[in-house]
């Protein structure tokens, strides 16, 4: 027998970014243990987390298991969505987010793909109560909040194949690139991802990156006997982090710019001389679309 499908429509007084962040890796920030959640905002990943029950003594953690299908961000999430109330099916589940008035968004929600009529019931009782808390939670967090609950609530930046995905990247300056490129994959077994106009190129070693850029020592002379070098963070909010640098003893370097690759960038000077580089990723950009030459298959 075919169950049919959950659809349940409703306004949410939410940004559209925000809702797909809580879709793909902000689980933490509404409905999941934070320290549970692993995602990450690509199509064909798998992502995990639970949610603890509450009242219950000792704890009782339900897990979630799913994989993302189609993601349009800011737009769509489509998942696998297997759970104790699936029955142990996997159910596919979609949510469409619609722009509305005043920052309120229109959220469709679609689920399908239920083994019998009981657990359809289940999900079609609670979905309602689940995205009005949702909303809740999320219209009540300002923006500095949400950017700090994203980094304690799982929501790591969403993917960009013009960035390596790492949280962490730092940048080393030299005077021959390609010697320093060679001498990296020899020594610590770096793997080329991109090259960049520059020149710049972007290599990987297990979950970390590390960017080698040309380095001219007539127009930017070496500081303490060394070239230049910065450190690259991903943040959620590169506007609220610059403000929040500065607030506390940073140098502004380069406000806040959003950039032809994805990324909207500043750059500051702590209080002890070390240089950052704060990146926001707002679009996954091609990128062939500004230049760079993939070395490896970027996904």
């Amino acid at each position: 027998m075919t169950v049919a499908p959950i659809h349940y429509d409703c306004l949410l007084p939410v940004r559209a970014d925000r809702l797909y962040t809580a879709w793909t890796t902000g689980w933490g920030l509404w409905l999941a243990d934070a320290a549970t959640v692993r995602a990450t905002a690509r199509e064909g990943e798998p992502f995990y987390f639970a949610v603890r029950e509450p009242g219950r003594t000792p704890q009782v953690h339900h897990p979630h298991y799913g994989r993302f299908l189609e993601l349009i961000p800011d737009e769509l999430v489509r998942c696998t969505w297997v759970t104790r109330g699936t029955a142990g099916a996997e159910t596919q589940l979609s949510v469409r987010f619609t722009p509305g008035a005043d920052g309120a968004t229109h959220c469709a929600l679609t689920h399908s793909g239920f083994a019998d009529a009981a657990s359809r019931e289940q999900h079609a009782s609670a979905w309602p109560a689940v995205l009005a808390a949702q909303g809740a939670r999320l219209s009540s967090l300002s923006e500095q909040e949400f950017a700090r609950a994203q980094h304690r609530g799982g929501g790591t930046d969403r993917t960009n194949r013009s960035m390596p995905d790492a949280t962490l990247i730092p940048t080393r300056s030299y005077p021959d690139p390609a010697a320093a490129v060679h001498w990296l994959q020899e020594v610590l077994g770096c793997v080329e991802r991109l090259r960049e106009p520059g020149p710049r190129v972007q290599l990987t070693m297990g979950n970390g990156a590390v960017v080698v850029a040309a380095w001219d020592a007539a127009s930017a002379p070496a500081s303490g006997g060394r070239p230049p070098a910065t450190l690259l963070v991903r943040v959620p909010d590169v506007d609220d982090a610059y403000a929040r640098a500065l607030a506390l003893g940073a140098t502004g370097l380069s406000a806040p710019e959003t950039l032809a690759f994805g990324e909207r960038q500043a750059a500051v000077r702590d209080p002890a001389g070390h240089a950052w580089t704060l990146s926001q990723t707002v679009a996954d950009v091609d990128p062939a679309s500004w230049g760079a030459v993939p070395v490896q298959p970027i996904g």
